[in-house]
């Protein structure tokens, strides 16, 4: 069984997302979409009514399309808590109920979507499978923002494209240093058996950016795969419903002008992937030996490691690992993906300026 959880909250076009799934392939096991319409305490009377108005029209478009082993169930949740408003706490309560669905399958596969997408025709026949054939826990999904329909002179599609430029650039570079999960953390565009969803506690609540949070808690159980054979297509749009994530950024971009989006040097994951590299000559090693090995890293490394306690951390880990692949394991797990991107914002601007995406990219070699 496939569930797609989307939540949806003042969505304009959540039908053509619907349509979009209902028009893929089928195979044969079981979807069910579970559309989260949802709104908050805080929320107008006008919201509450746009919501509901979203709701009326996924409730007919479920009696005009369901059938046994494809059908759609729209849910109305109001009332929410929360002093903002996101898809944080949405997508845990539609994935939750989901889990319920499941009706003890844990290899059932939960999917992730968002109520501005397309996908293609093969999105679900691929993701199911890529899970059976590799056994996988979790997958994420490639994605394209589509800008093709914009004039190659409107500032929303340059900004759209510097912005894509860089999350693919930052993928490529975590790859680059020889993080062990280098994958993409996009709300839309991810799956995770049932299984894995219980085993890591589920979704948090966070207003925004419960992608992230989620997926570092899901990739270290490995058996992850990105899949490139289908794609999903994010609305290329400005949003200021949550704090960070493409809307906002682009919001943020069109508002300073400043369509070229900025990035981390190259020269900082270099460093990166130089430190990585000795992680295995930390297994039982000492404070001092540990110095002794790097010591010749560049001094905003250094600088990050001593305030970060880096050499106490790795003795508590030594401590209580008895193997190589344990150590290197908890290693990981220590500098994870926040660990990565706290390094990044130490060094920018301190030590190192932001730079050109387009510049950049060809520098990780």
């Amino acid at each position: 069984m496939v569930i797609i959880v989307i939540p949806c909250y003042r969505e304009p076009d959540a039908i053509k997302t619907l349509q979009s799934l209902f028009d893929c392939d089928r195979g044969d096991f079981l979807v069910e979409i579970i559309l989260v319409v949802n709104s908050y305490r805080i929320d107008s009377e006008s919201v509450v009514e746009w919501n509901r108005n979203s709701y009326r029209e996924a409730k007919d478009f479920a009696d005009k399309n369901n059938s046994e082993n494809f059908f759609l169930t729209p849910l109305l949740v109001e009332d929410l808590p929360g002093h903002q408003t996101g898809a944080g706490l949405p997508r845990k309560w539609g994935m939750d109920e989901a889990i319920r669905h499941f009706q003890d399958d844990p290899a059932g596969i939960l999917v992730s979507l968002d109520a501005d997408c397309l996908v293609e025709k093969n999105y679900l026949t691929e993701i199911y499978r890529n899970f059976k054939q590799y056994k996988l826990n979790s997958a994420t999904i490639e994605f394209h923002h589509p800008v093709e329909h914009l004039d190659e002179s409107d500032n929303l599609r340059k900004a759209m494209i510097s912005y894509e430029r860089y999350l693919r650039y930052y993928r490529s570079a975590l790859a680059f240093c020889g993080y062990p999960h280098p994958y993409y953390t996009i709300g839309s565009a991810f799956a995770v058996t049932a299984e894995t969803y219980i085993k890591v506690g589920g979704m948090g609540k966070y207003q925004s950016g419960e992608d992230f949070y989620f997926l570092q808690k899901v990739f270290p159980l490995e058996k992850t795969k990105f899949i490139d054979t289908t794609k999903v297509y994010p609305a290329t749009r400005v949003s200021d419903r949550v704090p960070f994530g493409t809307g906002p950024a682009l919001q943020k971009m069109l508002s300073e002008n400043r369509l070229i989006k900025k990035s981390y040097q190259a020269e900082a994951f270099k460093t990166l992937k130089c430190f990585f590299a000795q992680t295995d000559l930390f297994f039982k090693k000492t404070e001092l030996e540990i110095e002794i090995l790097i010591r010749d890293l560049p001094e905003y490394l250094l600088a990050f490691l001593r305030e970060d306690e880096f050499l106490q951390k790795i003795a508590e880990i030594n401590q209580h690992t008895a193997s190589l692949p344990n150590f290197r394991k908890r290693f990981f797990n220590y500098f994870n993906a926040f660990k990565i991107l706290k390094y990044l914002n130490y060094v920018h601007p301190a030590y190192l300026a932001l730079a050109d995406v387009r510049d950049e990219y060809g520098k990780l070699s």
